[in-house]
C-alpha cells in the first residue's frame, strides 16, 4: 500500500515536471526572437535602412546605422552561447549587403567587418554583458566617426583643416570688437564636436542595447492581445538607388565650392595671403589625383579580389543568405506600418516612436513566408 502511494506520488511529480518543461518551451516559442531574425535585420539595416532614413530626411544616417549594428550584435551575443556566432553573422551580413546593395563602396564592407570584430572581441573577453555592450558601443561609434575624418584627411590632406581655420579667422577679423586668438582652431572644435556626438551616442546605445532583451519580454506580452495588420500597406519609401560618389553628393560639391571661394578671396584680401591660394590649389589637385588613382587603379584591383571572395562564400552560404533575404519584404511592410501609425506624433517624438515600434515589431512580429 505504501509503495503504491509512493509510485503514484513519483508519477505525479514526473508529470508535473514534464508539464513545467512544456510550459517553458511554449513560452519561449511565443517570442519569435531568433539569431536568424537578428542577422536578417542587421543585413536589412546595412542594405536598405540607410535609404529609408535618407528618404525620411533624418540627419546622421551613419550614426543610426552604426547604432543599429551595435544593437543587433549585442542581441546576437545575448542569445547565442558561442560568441563565434557574431563573426559568422558578420560574414552573412557582408554577403547579403554585396548581393542586395552591390554599389556599396569597399569602405562600407570594412566598416561592417570592423563592427563584427569589435563585437566578438568585447563580448568574448568581458563576461558582464552591460559593460561589454557599453564599451562596444563607445569604440564602434568612435571608429565610425574617425573613419570619415581619416577619409577627408587622406583625400584633402591637412590643407582642408588649415583652410577651415583660415576662413574662420578671416570672418572673425571682419567683425568689430572681436579679438582673434592665434591658439584658436575651429577645425579642432569641429572635429571634437563631431567625434563627441558619436561617442555619446555610442555610450547611450550600448547601455540601451543591453536592456533590450528585457524590454522585448515586456513588449511580447502586450503583442499577444494585439492584432497587427501590416500585410497590405502603402509603400512610403522609394527604392534604394545607386549610391553617389562622394564628389557628386551635395556635401562634396559644397566642400569644393568652399575651397575654390577661399582661393579666390585670398587674391583680393591681403590678410589671407596670396600664398594661401597656392596651398588651397594644391589641396584641390591632391583631392582630384587621389580620387582618380583610387577609383581607376586601387578600387578595381581590390574589388576584383573581393568579388572572388564573395563568389566563393556565396556558394557555401547560399541557404543562409536565402533565409535572411526572404524576410526583407516583410521587414519593409512592417516599417511602412510603423511609419503610418507614428503619424499621431510630430517631430522628434514621431521619430522616437517610429524607431521603437519598428525595432519591437521587426523582432517580435510573426512573419509568414509564402
Amino acid at each position: 500500500m505504501i509503495f503504491s502511494i509512493r509510485r503514484k506520488a513519483n508519477k505525479n511529480i514526473l508529470q508535473t515536471e514534464k508539464s513545467l518543461v512544456e510550459l517553458r518551451k511554449n513560452f519561449n516559442e511565443t517570442i519569435p526572437l531568433k539569431i536568424q531574425r537578428i542577422i536578417a535585420l542587421w543585413g536589412f539595416s546595412e542594405s536598405a535602412f540607410g535609404g529609408i532614413l535618407h528618404a525620411l530626411k533624418i540627419p546622421f544616417t551613419g550614426l543610426f546605422l552604426g547604432g543599429a549594428a551595435v544593437i543587433f550584435i549585442t542581441l546576437i551575443a545575448h542569445y547565442s552561447n558561442d560568441k563565434l556566432a557574431i563573426l559568422r553573422a558578420t560574414l552573412i551580413v557582408i554577403l547579403v549587403k554585396a548581393f542586395v546593395s552591390p554599389y556599396s563602396p569597399i569602405t562600407a564592407y570594412l566598416a561592417v567587418a570592423l563592427q563584427g570584430f569589435l563585437g566578438y572581441l568585447f563580448f568574448s573577453l568581458i563576461n558582464y554583458e552591460r559593460a561589454a555592450a557599453l564599451l562596444f558601443g563607445f569604440f564602434s561609434l568612435l571608429f565610425s566617426a574617425l573613419q570619415k575624418l581619416i577619409f577627408l584627411s587622406l583625400i584633402f590632406g591637412t590643407g582642408l583643416w588649415k583652410s577651415i581655420d583660415l576662413f574662420v579667422d578671416f570672418v572673425l577679423s571682419q567683425i568689430p570688437f572681436i579679438k582673434q586668438s592665434s591658439t584658436f582652431s575651429f577645425s579642432i572644435v569641429l572635429i571634437s564636436i563631431y567625434a563627441g556626438i558619436h561617442i555619446l551616442a555610442g555610450i547611450y546605445i550600448g547601455i540601451r542595447a543591453a536592456l533590450i532583451p528585457k524590454w522585448l519580454l515586456s513588449k511580447s506580452k502586450s503583442f499577444e492581445k494585439m492584432k497587427i495588420d501590416f500585410e497590405e500597406d502603402q509603400d512610403y519609401f522609394p527604392k534604394t538607388k545607386k549610391k553617389k560618389r562622394w564628389w557628386k553628393r551635395s556635401s562634396g560639391i559644397l566642400l569644393f565650392l568652399f575651397l575654390i571661394t577661399l582661393m579666390i578671396l585670398s587674391f583680393y584680401f591681403p590678410q589671407l595671403g596670396k600664398n594661401r591660394a597656392y596651398e588651397i590649389m594644391f589641396t584641390l589637385v591632391r583631392a582630384i589625383v587621389i580620387t582618380f588613382f583610387w577609383f581607376s587603379i586601387v578600387s578595381p584591383f581590390v574589388l576584383k579580389h573581393f568579388k572572388k571572395f564573395l563568389e566563393k562564400n556565396n556558394f557555401k552560404h547560399a541557404s543562409e543568405m536565402n533565409q535572411v533575404t526572404v524576410l526583407f519584404p516583410s521587414f519593409k511592410r512592417i516599417i511602412n506600418f510603423c511609419w503610418r501609425i507614428s503619424s499621431i506624433e510630430k517631430g522628434t517624438k514621431r521619430i522616437k516612436k517610429f524607431l521603437a515600434d519598428s525595432l519591437a515589431l521587426l523582432l517580435l512580429a510573426e512573419i509568414k513566408i509564402d
